[in-house]
């Protein structure tokens, strides 16, 4: 059998082939008699043998343990054996054996890989299976195995990423970040994952956040920040939205902290910017910068409405 064979044969058995592979597989089938008896023996092995399907990860060892049972009982049946192995049925119930080997390792190998999303400089929106949307920053990955959605949706992040759960109070959507689980029914939030910190914003709905034994419900305009070293926690209300730049492509500012724009200005554009001026540190900003203008240009910007001083030393932004 064909490698390509061997990959509709999985899908098609554990009901995951679309209508296309469907029909391509039906097609294989009805051109050679051959190929049909091949498909009813891998069949009825497989469900002979309980081999679960679509909802579990399939066990190899224990479905071959399965099989070896079923022949010995075979065996052990009066003229059983002799019946199997008149006309060479032993042989190809032994063959149909190995293919069952053949589809269950495949079968392992393809549900256990992961679907993997990772941006580079640009942003990225992602539609999972279940309607619920993902907006990647820029350097961060995400990625979940074949079996979401079948019981629940677990998924994993690295970096930072904006959620748009899809509402299935039947199927809870969760989010492994390094040691730090996020679980929700259907809700919009942000996490950020960077450096020391982790941050969990809450737009809409409620959010349970575990790490350990210890366990933090957030609600709407509530934030949790929690020192991956330190082990320190602290729950707040959101203070600005500069957080939603990579989804709106503006930077907006209402009462922020000149640092905060600082710290979020250098994320975005892979830059360094440094505030040398004391004073400047407690200035706040209340205005809207564009993404799609240069990073000089907003920190003129921001410079003028300060009366600050703005240096570019090499790379590195200096405000004085």
């Amino acid at each position: 059998m064909y490698p390509m064979m061997e990959d509709l044969l999985i899908k098609y058995i554990v009901g995951e082939a679309d209508a296309a592979e469907r029909k391509q597989l039906e097609d294989w089938m009805a051109a050679d008699p051959e190929n049909l008896k091949s498909y009813e023996r891998v069949k009825t092995i497989w469900e002979n043998s309980k081999i679960p399907g679509i909802a579990a990860t399939p066990d190899v060892a224990a479905a071959w343990q399965q099989f070896k049972v079923r022949r010995a009982q075979a065996a052990d049946t009066p003229g059983a054996e002799m019946q199997l192995r008149k006309g060479g049925q032993w042989k190809k119930v032994s063959m149909a054996a190995a293919v069952v080997l053949i589809v269950l390792t495949g079968f392992l190998f393809y549900w256990n890989s992961p679907v993997q999303y990772e941006t580079l400089a640009q942003s990225e929106t992602v539609t999972l299976p279940d309607e619920s949307v993902i907006t990647l920053n820029n350097h961060s990955k995400l990625s979940y195995t074949r079996a979401f959605n079948k019981k629940e949706r677990t998924v994993k992040l690295e970096g930072e990423g904006f959620f748009d759960v899809a509402k299935n109070p039947e199927k809870p959507f969760l989010i492994h970040v390094e040691d730090v689980s996020i679980m929700v029914l259907g809700t919009s939030f942000n996490v950020r994952s960077a450096g020391d910190l982790t941050e969990v914003s809450v737009e809409t709905g409620i959010v349970k956040v575990t790490r350990g034994k210890d366990t933090y419900t957030l609600k709407a305009n509530e934030k949790l920040v929690l020192g991956k070293r330190s082990q320190q926690a602290e729950v707040g209300k959101i203070e600005n939205k500069l957080y939603q730049y990579y989804r709106t492509n503006v930077f907006v500012c209402d009462s922020t902290p000149l640092q905060d724009l600082v710290n979020c200005l250098s994320h975005a554009y892979g830059v360094t910017i440094k505030v040398e001026n004391p004073l400047l540190t407690r200035q706040h900003l209340t205005s809207k910068y564009p993404k799609t203008d240069s990073v000089q240009n907003i920190l003129e910007k921001v410079a003028l409405t300060l009366s600050a001083r703005l240096e570019k030393q090499g790379a590195t932004y200096v405000f004085k």
